[in-house]
């Protein structure tokens, strides 16, 4: 097992405290960095889960906190921006979850959130405004 690779991942994870959301900059007020936004998405995706009642709860909780997690490689694209540049999330969640003990299960979880073809997944993007 290659514990560098989940430093890595941990090292990332950390950068997005320092990562800030570009909406705000777009709008010519307020700050977030995209850490404090999947915080309060994960919170607001959990009550969304337990008011829904026939999901499952820790699954909406985890795509929450993990469905910006490319963006410590990407970093954040407003609505504006996504319309005129591509960015490769595709690769960068290739890149982000190759090698790890638990990757596949990650991927997954990002594949899931950006087809958003489950009732987890919409309430995910529910709770991502």
């Amino acid at each position: 097992m290659d514990f560098r690779r989940v430093a890595d991942l941990l090292f990332e994870v950390g950068m997005l405290q320092r990562t800030p959301r570009t909406g705000y900059r777009f709008l010519g007020s307020g700050q977030q960095s995209v850490a404090e936004h999947l915080f309060r998405t994960a919170v607001i995706g959990y009550a969304l889960a337990k008011l829904h009642g026939r999901v499952d709860t820790a699954r909406v909780t985890m795509m929450c906190l993990m469905h910006d997690l490319p963006e410590s490689r990407t970093g954040d694209q407003n609505y504006v921006y996504k319309k005129y540049v591509k960015a490769l999330e595709d690769r960068a969640i290739v890149d982000l979850t190759d090698g790890l003990p638990f990757g596949d299960e990650l991927k997954a979880l990002l594949d899931e959130f950006n087809a958003c073809s489950t009732e987890e997944a919409l309430l995910c993007h529910d709770a991502d405004q």
